[in-house]
């Protein structure tokens, strides 16, 4: 499986790679919104034309906090901000790309920025390294947060949810074990299909969330399995349930359940981690070994 080597020499260089995220981020925001355009979809158009403006806003936060820490705005640099893991920008040119969709390439290139940093701030050996990449690795959580709430609300316009919420933190427990039973065989059979496919690392990184969800299942077993046939149905599958633990907390009256889904949201969030943050690409700095 691929590993992680991240390493930040100092806060100049840390902040050189935050602003060109933002900035890079803003450019892929302001395609999405010149496609969602070109599909007619104007209401989606002006939301990512927004997000454009907000990271606009969150690049020159970055430049002010180089002018507080080190006396001048960070060095101008690219990151290599990949796109997400299995999307083809050039096979999925002339298909149409729902709000949905649109909005989960961008909730995944947030999360992965806050893997980065993550990654950077656990590799950092220079304690204000450190303290920087935390203090980003919170503003990506954020700005994750604040675009999962406009995934959701698409999620429920075009996939409308009508389980039932849990009446009971026991209740909760219990279904979430069984959807975790459904996810690890799913995962597991995906990670076969990938492995005879040759393609091995994401076969491993699939398998051992497998490994992950089917430990929290505790022997439960779903009563359907869903058939995954790439590995961006894998990442649907975590952003579905993420989704789905969003909601009830969401519309519960318990406050215990309410506790709960959010616990269990944030455990989804720390599965697409390793699910979509882990593959090899250049912003984390993975290769395959």
């Amino acid at each position: 499986m691929a590993q992680v080597n991240i390493r930040m020499s100092s806060p100049d260089a840390l902040l050189a790679v935050a602003a060109a995220l933002e900035r890079e981020a803003a450019a892929r925001y302001r395609a999405l919104s010149a496609r969602m355009h070109r599909q007619g979809d104007a209401a989606m158009s002006a939301q990512f034309n927004l997000l454009a403006d907000m990271e606009d806003r969150h690049a020159g936060d970055v430049a002010e906090r180089g002018q507080a820490l080190l006396g001048h705005a960070p060095a101008s640099r690219g990151a290599g901000w990949d796109l997400p893991p299995t999307y083809d920008e050039e096979d999925a040119r002339g298909a149409a790309l729902n709000p949905y969709q649109a909005l989960a390439f961008a909730v995944r290139n947030e999360e992965r920025a806050f893997v980065f940093y993550t990654y950077v701030a656990a590799e950092a050996e220079d304690p204000e390294v450190r303290a920087l990449a935390e203090a980003l690795a919170r503003d990506e959580l954020e700005h994750a947060a604040l675009l999962r709430r406009h995934r959701r609300r698409a999620f429920h316009s075009e996939r409308p949810v009508a389980a039932a919420i849990p009446p009971s933190v026991d209740a909760l427990r219990s279904a979430a074990r069984g959807w975790d039973g459904e996810a690890a065989a799913a995962h597991a059979a995906l990670a076969k299909a990938l492995d005879d496919a040759g393609e091995a690392e994401d076969a491993a990184i699939f398998l051992r969330l497998s490994a992950h969800e089917e430990k929290a299942a505790a022997g439960a077993t779903g009563a359907a399995i869903p058939a995954l046939r790439s590995a961006a149905d894998g990442l649907r599958l975590l952003e579905e349930a993420f989704d789905r633990f969003a909601l009830i907390g969401e519309r519960s009256n318990d406050e215990q359940v309410v506790a709960e889904a959010q616990r269990l949201a944030g455990e989804t969030v720390a599965r697409l981690a390793l699910a979509g943050g882990a593959r090899r690409n250049t912003l984390l700095g993975v290769a395959p070994r």
